[in-house]
């Protein structure tokens, strides 16, 4: 009898990792994507820890934290944090003042720190020269052949609640993809999921615990930011208007890349 809670505990971790690993659909309704496996999560963390964003004897954020920010199950977490633990990069204790930390080791070097940092550069600038071209002709279609339920779902995300980073990101994803779908083109909405998926696992290793206020200053929510930034892509495509919602997609996309920058610049910065 003992064991029945860690059982069900058990259970639960594996049926949310189930669903992180099956190709389900969004609460917008928006089509399949497949989660980032453990191996490219343990390099997310690989390189963040690298960078010294993780030092020495920093504690890891939870599994759950983890888990909402990668979008995927608890045991996903637990299968990158074991193998960041067989090479010896972080340590994992037990115990009310346990947790994951940072192994005790020496920091990477300034020239390895920048050189990963100009690697993360360089791929962001393809995935949003990627984005740039599918993207906003997905909110073109999307506003003008999109059902009229779908292009009103998006305006309705706009009031949604959103907490933290993680609730940013997942709110975010359901905006891009809702727009991708709306449009009506299976192959055209796969590509900006698969986009998205690949883009945001490295990008959300580097932003969780960052300092934000650079993008968003103190006392500006993160609810009010999506709203500033998605509602008039959301309003052209409510009211069919393709030209000026592509237009608006183009340009919100390119105040993302500045916004990601100046975020890693910053980062960049202070690691050393």
């Amino acid at each position: 009898m003992g064991g029945t809670s860690a059982s069900r505990n058990d259970d639960a971790d594996k049926r949310n990792d189930d669903a992180g690993k099956r190709n389900e659909k969004d609460a917008n309704g928006a089509g399949p994507r497949q989660a980032p496996s453990h191996a490219v999560v343990a390099d997310a963390l690989r390189q963040r820890i690298a960078l010294g964003g993780f030092g020495p004897g920093d504690r890891l954020p939870t599994e759950r934290d983890l888990a909402a920010v990668f979008g995927v199950g608890r045991n996903t977490v637990r299968q990158a944090v074991r193998e960041l633990a067989e090479e010896g990069l972080v340590v994992t204790t037990l115990g009310r003042s346990g947790g994951t930390r940072v192994a005790p080791a020496p920091r990477s070097g300034r020239d390895s720190r920048a050189a990963i940092a100009a690697g993360i550069r360089a791929s962001l600038r393809d995935y949003m020269e990627y984005r740039q071209a599918i993207e906003p002709f997905a909110a073109r279609l999307a506003a003008e052949r999109g059902g009229a339920a779908s292009r009103r779902g998006l305006v309705e995300m706009l009031e949604a609640k959103v907490a933290d980073l993680g609730e940013y990101h997942r709110v975010d994803t359901r905006f891009h993809l809702g727009v991708a779908e709306a449009g009506g083109n299976e192959v055209l909405a796969e590509a900006v999921t698969r986009a998205r998926t690949e883009m945001f696992v490295a990008g959300n290793a580097l932003w969780l615990g960052s300092d934000w206020t650079p993008v968003y200053p103190t006392g500006r929510d993160f609810g009010r930011a999506f709203r500033e930034e998605h509602e008039a892509i959301a309003l052209a495509v409510l009211s069919g208007d393709g030209e000026t919602a592509e237009r608006r997609m183009r340009e919100h996309l390119k105040e993302s890349h500045r916004q990601f920058l100046v975020l890693l610049d910053q980062f960049a910065s202070t690691s050393g």
